[in-house]
């Protein structure tokens, strides 16, 4: 019995002076503890000694002598080696705002310490977000080829595409902006699949569009009229052995080739229709161009009065080939205002070394896929290799875009910026006319430009 009460007692005891260990104590531990690498018995110590005492001091009293008391910033350094980087972070925020840890040599570590729990930080996030972002990519890359092909089949002029369009860029500045939020990523790509849903209905569209107009019965060769039977009296003596008078035909008029006809008058409706869906979709162009689409209309009106007038196969052949030229120009001007990269470049332009005329037709298209998906090193390639050869004014235009956007990125960007900036004044040399989309591109790329075209 009595070595059962003295087994007590010696508990009780071994309690008591546990439970009476002082901050000071508990803090001398977890530093030592901290320095032998045993950080999860130093993370228990230092929050039992900011238990008793939280606030960090220079010159505080711990028991009969004066310390230097910075717990905080002893416990950030073992939870991120525990691994939460959070809670380090938070730590050292603590410690820092109290200020006395920057009265002592532990100042200059906790720097060092929190700029590397800062990039492990964007590291893990960056990890974590590496999937999101790589399914984002896969995502606009199929809308911009589904792009592609709604074009070619035609679906560019269903209300699907132009929905799809909308959706694409919603897809693009979600992406640019995410960084490294998952969820982000995840929209954007969510937002790029509903614009290849789009498309690839357009392009279903287009192909059905293309196969009725296909298949609508053409008008078949009219049937020439018969030659007019006409009876002519004679008045002249009959002979006596001339019983009847003979009926005589008259000369047929020449007549007309349906297929000439019916060909100018489809080439005729062609071109004023077009006439009229070309002034809805560029309400908001340019000038020059809405004033070209005012001058059209009454050329239209024209050749449909022509059509009333023609008399001859060579009358309806020089009408149709006057409706298709004007078509023909009229469409490749539109095109240049709608190309969804950057406006066009008219023919003809000056370039920087002289004042002759050269034309100045490329195909940015892969480069501006490659702006945007965030392949700006790819993008710069291809356009710098197709202005060896052909100095054209969108190419050096949407360089300088990649230019100046690969100088946001970048720590060290005067050299970039330097760079985009001779671009953009290549372009407005060749072509002055040039403006960049806001609903494409960056406000601060917009402005740069701006600031580049007004000489600023």
């Amino acid at each position: 019995m009595k070595r059962a009460l003295l087994a007590v007692t010696l508990l009780v005891t071994a309690g008591n002076v546990s439970a009476a260990e002082k901050w000071w104590e508990a803090y001398n531990r977890g530093v030592t503890a901290v320095n032998g690498k045993s950080y999860a018995a130093a993370d228990a110590a230092l929050q039992n000694a900011i238990a008793g005492n939280p606030t960090e001091s220079t010159a505080v009293r711990a028991g009969k002598s004066i310390i230097t008391y910075v717990p905080h910033f002893w416990l950030g350094i073992a939870k991120f080696n525990l691994g939460d980087t959070d809670g380090a972070l938070r730590e050292w925020r603590i410690s820092e705002e109290q200020g006395a840890v920057a009265r002592t040599a532990y100042y200059a570590r906790m720097k060092d310490w929190v700029a590397r729990a800062q990039t492990e930080k964007q590291r893990q996030a960056q990890t974590a977000a590496s999937g999101a972002k790589k399914e984002a990519e896969t995502a606009i890359s199929r809308a911009v080829d589904l792009q592609g092909t709604a074009m070619s089949d035609g679906g560019d002029r269903t209300p699907a595409y132009r929905d799809a369009q909308r959706k694409l860029q919603e897809a693009l500045a979600q992406f640019r902006k995410a960084g490294t939020d998952s969820a982000a990523f995840r929209s954007a790509g969510q937002t790029a699949q509903q614009a290849s849903t789009l498309f690839a209905a357009a392009a279903e569209e287009g192909k059905r569009l293309k196969a009725a107009a296909a298949v609508k019965p053409k008008p078949g060769p009219v049937k020439p009229p018969e030659p007019a039977v006409v009876v002519v009296q004679d008045t002249r003596p009959v002979p006596a052995d001339t019983a009847a008078t003979k009926p005589v035909q008259a000369d047929p008029a020449p007549s007309v080739s349906s297929q000439a006809k019916a060909a100018s008058e489809v080439a005729v409706q062609e071109y004023r229709r077009a006439i009229t869906d070309a002034q809805q979709k560029t309400r908001s162009g340019p000038k020059t161009l809405r004033d070209f689409l005012r001058r059209e209309t009454p050329q239209g009106e024209a050749l449909r009065d022509g059509l009333r007038g023609a008399k001859t196969d060579a009358d309806y052949d020089r009408i149709r080939a006057s409706a298709e030229t004007r078509l023909a120009e009229m469409t490749r001007r539109v095109a240049e205002f709608s190309a969804p990269a950057l406006p066009a470049v008219p023919p003809g332009t000056v370039t920087a070394t002289s004042e002759i005329a050269v034309a100045a037709k490329v195909d940015i298209t892969p480069a501006y896929r490659a702006f945007a998906k965030g392949d700006l090193s790819g993008a710069e390639r291809i356009l710098t290799r197709m202005l060896s050869t052909t100095p054209a004014a969108e190419a050096y235009l949407l360089r300088g875009c990649v230019r100046y956007t690969q100088a946001l990125l970048s720590r060290s960007n005067d050299g970039l910026q330097l760079a985009a900036t001779d671009d953009f004044k290549a372009a407005l040399q060749r072509n002055r006319s040039l403006r960049l989309d806001p609903s494409v591109f960056s406000p601060k790329l917009v402005a740069r430009f701006e600031q580049v075209r007004r000489g600023s």
